[in-house]
């Protein structure tokens, strides 16, 4: 069902929250016809209408209509539902012809929009109104609604690349394995106000060994060191032609851009253009300094550990003898063994020009 919006809806009160869903359902409000902005004539908005931190996306929404129509972008609003998943009305959106497709939401609904468009043509506009906003931080377009409605009406086109989990299943942040796969599922209960999780997570942080792990590169291991400090002269010679890699380590973090979870910096070299994913692997660190690091990195700070070991390559297949789980983006993604790759410039965001820096 296309749901749309027009312009002089421009506050809205909580107690209009269920007027306002119900005349978007009805298509009361008519659309006008877009302007021609950089070839986008014809623009779908999708927004999840539940979600949202503080205030609802709802709640937000006057205020997006608001600020893309002052850059002279009109949109088709298309609210998610059960029935009607992000990815889903993003594929719709390539099948009514639209030219471009516009997200408002946090890191999770970008994802499943941005999923509906790969290796298509269409461009994405990003609106960042989540919690963390990784993707968005990631590609240097800006939280505060008007800047962000200015980059999609003044940016430019860029092709970015996706990991990919098994040939199947694709993320945009990180995959992990080890420790921080074990506690994601606690972590989304917490954010979610189960508070008697964080003790159990405290408990299970604390009992976690370093596990036994085999990385299996699409390059040899000097290879997917160059970009980084190594002593040739400490290897083996054999090392100079290994593509494996054998170790025990707390978490190995595959990364496609900088930043993961709760606004981790995980991966603060990560390109998220580049055809390579970073491959983060923490060993020899104690659960306080593993603690320290994170604590370190959170809130999109950065800080140097040199007791991390980072790769890069295209592909990294990782096993162990244990059945250790495994996420992708801080979704439960099954068992090991698994094999993540970069898929190189499959999908088309609009991010900030330098001519319009944020």
């Amino acid at each position: 069902m296309d749901l749309f919006i027009r312009q002089s809806t421009v506050e809205v009160q909580s107690s209009d929250l269920a007027d306002l869903e119900a005349d978007c359902a009805s298509n009361k409000f008519e659309s006008s016809t877009l302007p021609n902005i950089q070839g986008f004539n014809h623009a779908r908005l999708i927004i999840n209408p539940v979600a949202g931190d503080e205030q609802s996306n709802l709640m937000k929404l006057p205020e997006i209509v608001a600020a893309l129509e002052a850059e002279g972008i009109r949109a088709d609003i298309a609210f998610t539902d059960p029935h009607n998943s992000p990815a889903l009305i993003a594929r719709r959106a390539i099948a009514e012809g639209y030219s471009l497709v516009i997200v408002a939401g946090g890191d999770g609904t970008v994802a499943e929009v941005a999923q509906g468009l790969i290796h298509s043509s269409i461009g994405l506009g990003i609106i960042p109104i989540g919690t963390y906003n990784n993707i968005a931080r990631s590609l240097n377009i800006p939280t505060d609604i008007v800047a962000a409605c200015q980059v999609i009406a003044r940016g430019h086109i860029k092709q970015i690349d996706v990991g990919q989990a098994n040939n199947e299943h694709y993320f945009f942040e990180a995959a992990g394995v080890g420790l921080d796969a074990v506690l994601f599922p606690l972590g989304a209960e917490i954010k979610d106000g189960r508070w008697g999780r964080i003790f159990q997570a405290a408990q299970l942080a604390l009992g976690y060994q370093a596990q036994k792990f085999k990385l299996e590169f699409d390059r040899t291991i000097v290879e997917a060191r160059q970009h980084y400090r190594w002593k040739l002269k400490l290897l083996r010679r054999t090392t100079l032609i290994q593509r494996e890699l054998q170790l025990s380590a707390l978490l190995v973090v595959v990364a496609n851009g900088p930043y993961y979870g709760t606004g981790f910096t995980v991966a603060p070299d990560a390109v998220i253009d580049d055809g390579l994913l970073t491959i983060s692997v923490f060993r020899n660190f104690s659960k306080w300094e593993l603690l320290r690091h994170f604590w370190s990195i959170s809130r999109g700070q950065y800080r140097y550990s040199p007791k991390i070991e980072t790769y890069r390559a295209a592909q990294v297949k990782i096993t162990s003898q244990v059945k250790l789980p495994v996420h992708i983006d801080g979704h439960a993604f099954g068992q090991l063994p698994v094999t993540l790759k970069v898929v190189k410039h499959v999908l088309s965001v609009i991010v900030p020009t330098a001519a319009f820096p944020v």
